[in-house]
């Protein structure tokens, strides 16, 4: 009898040692996976979804985990190989944050929101690499609240003046006010990239590393040693990092592999403002600017004074110029075209939604303007030259 109540004793102890295991069980990760728990106020009943994040190749989103939203919550559980910035979206709603194997809350509340393409910033726990981020872009624009600076608010309030009053004068005040301001400018975006770049100096390896960095890794805010420099220096999860193997590899490959200095530009057949085709490769020249633009571009339209005086001095040397309107509207193309006086000639590389069109991609344009100058086999020499290394440029490959 004593033996029977012994082993009926040690069974409970086995069964409720075994169900307290098991309860505990549920409410930890899973051990080399993730449970996200999350909630969103007002959003009752929808979906929630984590896709991986792509800034530029929307059609090329890979969804990771897909659940219901219930009463306001959702919970996602699974593993995954390395941390990465993911998107979450939630209805029609989306956020950004780091996903790792760990236990992670989220907080989002939308029931303010007016617009859906609205940044929203979630609450965030339990993610080592959200937190990380986080911080450092706190501190990177901490710069921008430097006293020091304020007179650029003074600025804005000018342009927007003008804007309102619809006065040429004022705009000019404002212009004018702005080009005085310029050092000043270069001051705070330099301080404001030092404290991303000490950042990924310090951490090469860490998945956030390279959405620090961010698109401060473009042509026109770093130098080509730069470009090079940074890839290379990327190691371990940072290059697993989604951001690493689409923008910064594909700004690297276009500088270095694909259409840098050195290759060969593509060639292409685009319609002119006339309704002509022109093929680069039968345009005559020995040196050729490739000048990507649009009409809304307020940087592209005021680099064109000074393409004219460069195109008046080298034309009959063998200078013309090719302009490509991309991210535009066909008919304001035209009338900027017309307004501007610009007498060289310009195709329309057409698209939708103010998109690259396929010429401009297949340049790996990052921003406009975009410029590139080759030679008569279409052979890049510059790539987004500076307005004096193109000017350098010109007078050492003309010179008499």
């Amino acid at each position: 009898m004593r033996t029977a109540i012994k082993i009926l004793v040690a069974i409970i102890c086995v069964s409720t040692a075994f169900y307290s295991c098991k309860d505990k069980k549920k409410e930890q990760p899973k051990e080399d996976g993730y449970v996200v728990t999350g909630t969103v106020k007002g959003l009752d009943n929808s979906y929630a979804k984590i896709t991986d994040y792509q800034l530029f190749n929307k059609d090329k989103i890979n969804v990771i985990d897909s659940v219901p939203i219930v009463n306001g919550k959702f919970k996602f559980t699974g593993e995954i190989a390395f941390p990465d910035m993911v998107t979450l979206e939630l209805g029609e709603y989306k956020t950004q944050f780091f996903l790792e194997n760990s236990n992670i809350k989220i907080s989002v509340d939308v029931s303010n929101v007016k617009n859906v393409s609205e940044k929203i910033t979630p609450e965030v726990i339990g993610s080592k690499g959200h937190s990380q981020y986080a911080a450092v872009e706190k501190k990177s624009l901490e710069v921008f609240n430097d006293k020091k600076y304020d007179v650029f608010k003074e600025v804005r309030q000018m342009f927007a003046k003008a804007k309102k009053e619809g006065s040429d004068e004022l705009l000019q005040e404002a212009l004018k006010k702005q080009k005085s301001l310029q050092s000043l400018s270069q001051d705070r975006n330099e301080r404001y990239k030092k404290s991303k770049f000490d950042f990924v100096k310090a951490n090469p390896s860490s998945a956030v590393a390279p959405y620090v960095l961010g698109v401060q890794y473009t042509e026109g805010r770093m130098s080509r040693e730069q470009l090079k420099e940074y890839y290379e220096l990327f190691t371990g999860d940072a290059r697993k990092a989604t951001f690493f193997k689409t923008f910064i590899t594909k700004i690297y490959k276009d500088n270095f592999e694909n259409v840098g200095v050195g290759n060969t530009a593509p060639d292409f057949t685009l319609q002119t403002v006339q309704g002509d085709e022109l093929t680069l490769s039968k345009v005559e020249g020995k040196y050729i600017l490739v000048d990507f633009w649009a009409s809304w571009c307020v940087p592209c339209r005021n680099s064109f004074p000074h393409l004219k005086e460069l195109r008046k001095q080298y034309k009959n040397k063998g200078f013309t110029i090719v302009g490509v309107g991309t991210a535009d509207e066909k008919e304001k193309w035209k009338k900027a075209i017309k307004e501007d006086n610009t007498l060289w000639n310009h195709v329309y590389d057409s698209s939708e939604n103010h998109a690259y069109g396929p010429v401009a991609e297949s340049y790996g344009v990052p921003h406009l303007p975009t410029t590139l100058l080759v030679d008569s086999n279409r052979k890049i020499i510059l790539r987004n030259p500076s307005k004096q290394e193109l000017d350098n440029k010109l007078k050492e490959l003309f010179a008499d």
